[in-house]
């Protein structure tokens, strides 16, 4: 009864206990639709899956149909192959048996190659296809005296042995005109096994993991061509399911089928090659398995938490509240909250919560005054260290801490982050004083081990470090700022250069050193960016003393521009970039102001004399270059620039040849009946070279005048023999060819036949 009376006059316990109800009841509720929703996706993504599954398939019958065709296709329409085709000579024929062996022996699909000769009325065919030819040869011939529309350029099932265990072979019937008799008997069979198409089932449910899945493909009256050698299960109606099938609107679709009390998930193309259907068979249980699964899982963990629920709220209850009752006693009353709290937790949090802030607010003002106030005076120490006398220099390493080791050699590095206002222009201006920050931080520890190191933030977008300990351990400092650039990099995702100064002893040297070092950090343009720049790398640039570019080189990249070289011209600019790598970084800037007005100078004089000039922004680009940081990033703009004018100029040249060769096309197809016309007479129309001419045409054409002069001279002369009952000479006249045996070689060697040959065959092909 205590306990009762208790616990209704706890607030916070009685939250507690009633909290846990509503998310025992939403758990449930999730549970439920879950269930529901994982039954729909498992389907939804079955369903994708057996689509792409069946389209996959359908694609690869439709690529092996391709192929065969291609084959069939060519073998038909060889020379080599008349003999077999349609030659009258026995013998000839059978010595092109061996190029069919060949044929089908590097072919792994190929089951056999057989032509019907209608002149000899007999079969040839390959004799590697492993039965007897007079087996093969007698299915053939059913299947052709049966059909006289038998399609061709297709994949036909033919069963070889009039068994009944399904189809031996594919055949693929390849002949003229639009049925077996209406041109002549001349007929060509490629027989195809099926073993790749079955394989190329297996293959697929191997590689989406569903072995046990059945995949079968019917022909369109429903008569099995193949399966994946998964039995159908016992007692299943196919014909109900092809009926179902058969009805649909939809030739890519699924359904759930259920016959005695099983149920299956059926996925269907019904309109694949040849009107075959491609069916997939998958037990329904099998795909929902998992789902079910989870149901019951979800059961038992809903359950699971209910009673823990109620258990843990009985336990706070009975145990816990004790220790919260003594902390009630150590609030103070009153305090400065404005409102009452909501229950004893509360109360308590809401006091400590505000000592905390109190104190941690005097610990931030109290920290962020002693860094401030240590931070200007170490920017006041490098700014002005000569006029620090000792005992005030002591003073200050005492009263801030400063980690500045006296007496000791020291070296002093400056870092600049690289591509800072890209930077800021992102993630704003406060994001490179808090990189500063961390870089000074872990370089601080990183580089204090064993040796004193202090950093300062000079507000003039770079970081100086002091560094002090023994010389040999200063020297080697640029190996431990490597170790710093790729932590930054590793963490923040960003680099930046080191510029070192000489080793010195006195710290009243800090102000020389440093100004050095900014001085020095120039050099970032020509090394690049997250150089570690050392005085001895410098010192070869230090003292060159050249400053002006070569005329030589200034001629290379102005030739290039104006004769449109490329190649010349990149090269001139890396010469050019490369040797203002090697100057001092004063010269230096004076020869990239040398390279960029030699570029403008000669970019405005090709606009001056070009008819078509380039669209080249001066300003943009000149804008662009000192926006870079380094000589490479300087060079790659100049290439692109480059690369883009030559671009324009190329155009124009490639539109030009196109509009003649266009116009030369026109002309021709307006004058071929003229006998005079040629090269040199489409020249004089067009007031240019025929030389010039002929090659900017094939250029674009990829043959001649002359070439294309003939072919529509042919072409006409083709209509004319079809469509006119005129003389093979009136022919010749009409079309502009003077020399009779020159018109008959070019018209045989362009249709194969002579112009009275392709007249009497034109005329057979109508009246049959």
């Amino acid at each position: 009864m205590n306990v009762l009376q208790m616990l209704r006059s706890r607030k916070y316990l009685q939250r507690i206990m009633l909290s846990f109800m509503p998310v025992v009841a939403m758990l449930a509720i999730a549970s439920l639709v879950l269930n529901s929703v994982a039954r729909d996706k498992v389907l939804s993504l079955q369903n994708d899956a057996d689509r792409k599954l069946l389209t996959q398939l359908n694609y690869n019958i439709e690529n092996m149909n391709g192929i065969v065709k291609d084959l069939a296709v060519s073998l038909y329409n060889e020379e080599e192959m008349i003999a077999l085709k349609s030659g009258g000579d026995y013998k000839q024929s059978i010595l092109k048996i061996e190029r069919l062996n060949k044929t089908v022996a590097s072919s792994p699909y190929l089951h056999a190659i057989v032509f019907y000769n209608g002149k000899q009325e007999r079969f040839f065919s390959s004799l590697n296809h492993g039965i007897d030819n007079s087996q093969l040869y007698g299915a053939l011939e059913k299947v052709m005296a049966a059909d006289n529309e038998l399609p061709k350029l297709q994949l036909l099932p033919l069963d070889l042995d009039g068994g009944n265990e399904g189809i031996d072979v594919f055949a693929f019937f390849v002949y003229d005109g639009l049925t077996l008799g209406s041109v002549n008997n001349d007929v060509l069979i490629l027989t195809v096994k099926p073993g790749w198409m079955l394989d190329n089932l297996k293959a697929l449910n191997r590689v989406v993991d569903r072995e046990n899945d059945m995949l079968f493909v019917t022909d369109a009256e429903g008569r099995l061509l193949m399966s994946n050698d998964r039995s159908l299960p016992e007692g299943l109606d196919t014909k109900e399911v092809l009926r179902q099938i058969a009805g649909s609107d939809h030739p890519l679709d699924s359904f759930i089928y259920a016959q005695d009390g099983s149920k299956y998930k059926v996925t269907y193309l019904s309109k694949a090659l040849n009107n075959w259907q491609i069916i997939s068979l998958q037990d329904y249980d099998d795909v929902l398995g998992s789902v079910r699964q989870m149901r019951w899982t979800e059961i038992a963990v809903t359950f699971s938490v209910a009673l823990l629920a109620v258990l843990l709220s009985v336990f706070f209850a009975l145990r816990l509240y004790k220790p919260v009752g003594h902390l009630l006693t150590l609030v103070p009353p009153g305090g400065s909250r404005t409102t009452p709290a909501k229950d004893e937790l509360s109360l308590i949090a809401d006091n400590v919560t505000e000592m905390l802030g109190k104190l941690k607010g005097l610990e931030q003002e109290r920290a962020s005054q002693w860094n401030i106030a240590k931070q200007y005076h170490l920017r006041s120490l490098i700014s002005l260290s000569e006029s620090l006398e000792e005992p005030a220099f002591l003073k200050l390493k005492s009263q801030y801490g400063i980690d500045i080791a006296y007496p000791s050699p020291l070296r002093l590095a400056l870092v600049q982050i690289d591509d800072a206002r890209e930077l800021a222009k992102q993630q704003g201006p406060a994001a490179e004083s808090l990189l500063y920050f961390a870089v000074a931080n872990i370089g601080q520890e990183l580089l204090g081990n064993g040796a004193s190191c202090e950093a300062a933030d000079m507000k003039s977008e770079h970081l100086v470090f002091i560094v002090g300990g023994e010389s040999e351990e200063l020297e080697k400092l640029g190996d431990r700022f490597g170790e710093l650039q790729n932590t930054i990099l590793r963490y923040y995702r960003i680099t930046f250069t080191v510029t070192f100064s000489d080793v010195f002893e006195d710290y009243r040297r800090l102000t020389e050193h440093y100004n050095l070092a900014v001085r020095r950090a120039n050099y970032r343009m020509i090394f690049g960016k997250g150089a570690i720049l050392e005085p001895e790398r410098l010192r070869a640039n230090e003292t060159n003393e050249a400053f002006r570019v070569p005329q030589e080189l200034e001629r290379r990249l102005t030739d290039g521009l104006k004769s449109g070289d490329p190649e010349e011209t990149e090269q001139a600019i890396r010469s050019w970039i490369q040797l203002l790598g090697e100057f001092s970084f004063e010269n230096m800037y004076s020869g990239l102001l040398h390279l960029t007005v030699a570029l403008s100078n000669t970019l405005g004089e090709m606009n001056h004399h070009n008819v078509n000039p380039v669209s080249i922004n001066l300003q943009a680009i000149n804008r662009r270059i000192l926006e870079q940081e380094t000589l490479h990033e300087i060079e790659v703009v100049l290439l692109e620039v480059v690369r883009e004018v030559l671009e324009q100029r190329r155009s124009g040249r490639e539109n030009k040849n196109r509009l003649l060769a266009d116009t030369v096309k026109e002309i021709i197809d307006k004058h071929y009946a003229d006998p005079d016309l040629n090269v040199q007479r489409i020249a004089e129309m067009l007031k240019m070279s025929s030389v010039h001419l002929g090659q900017v045409y094939k250029a674009e054409e990829g043959l001649s005048v002359v070439d294309r002069i003939n072919e529509v001279r042919l072409a006409q002369a083709r209509l004319y023999l079809e469509q006119q009952q005129l003389t093979v000479a009136e022919i010749m006249e009409k079309v502009g060819f003077g020399n009779e045996s020159y018109f008959y070689r070019l018209f045989k060697r362009r249709y194969g036949a002579t112009p009275k040959e392709y007249r009497l065959k034109a005329a057979i092909d109508r009246n049959t």
